[in-house]
């Protein structure tokens, strides 16, 4: 994501989970915050759930329509050509911020 929104990869970095999970706590605590991070998500942050759609193909005789590899930078292309317009048609709230801009910023 952050190669296709700013043409670069994003350094990362880990944290014992005992500290995330703290850190996340307060977070939530902090007045006038709403952070997406839950404590509980902490737990699950190193879970791996492989997608294998072929018995899904097998039985109903089914594929998919749309590769995320293909639909995503599209998509980004989307948000960036115009913001406000694709939170709207996709009933999202923008974040604080994005509300006012037009696209082409």
């Amino acid at each position: 994501m952050s190669r296709l929104i700013h043409g670069e990869s994003w350094k990362t970095h880990g944290a014992p989970s005992t500290l995330a999970k703290v850190g996340a706590w307060i977070q939530n605590k902090l007045p006038g915050q709403d952070p997406f991070v839950k404590p509980w998500m902490i737990d699950r942050a190193n879970d791996h759930y492989a997608i294998d759609i072929s018995r899904t193909r097998e039985l109903l005789e089914w594929e998919p329509k749309r590769s995320l590899r293909e639909a995503l930078p599209k998509m980004v292309d989307a948000l960036k050509a115009n913001p406000r317009q694709l939170y709207e048609d996709n009933g999202l709230t923008a974040p604080s911020g994005e509300s006012n801009k037009e696209g082409g910023e």
